[in-house]
């Protein structure tokens, strides 16, 4: 099996053909170039903001009923979990 980890080739945007036009407005807001070099460069900014937040501030919530900051990031973990299987 080769992909683009093994054989360099660059992962690009699926195209609008390949998705239900629901997700267009996550897909659309992707860069342009290669997929996978994009979540690698991503991944050390957004550690770096995690860690960043003090534990306390981490259970913020901006008004009361609304998701503190731990828990928006909990479900970005299970909707990339989904996806993930989604795509399998």
């Amino acid at each position: 099996m080769t992909n683009a980890t093994t054989t360099g080739a660059p992962i690009a945007r699926p195209g609008s053909t390949e998705y239900i036009p629901y997700y267009d407005r996550y897909i659309s807001q992707v860069p342009d170039g290669d997929l996978v070099e994009t979540l690698r460069s991503q991944i050390t900014d957004t550690l770096s903001l995690l860690r960043s937040i003090p534990e306390e501030r981490a259970w913020h919530r901006y008004a009361p009923g609304k998701w503190s900051i731990k828990e928006v990031v909990g479900h970005l973990a299970d909707v990339e979990r989904i996806m993930g299987y989604r795509a399998l």
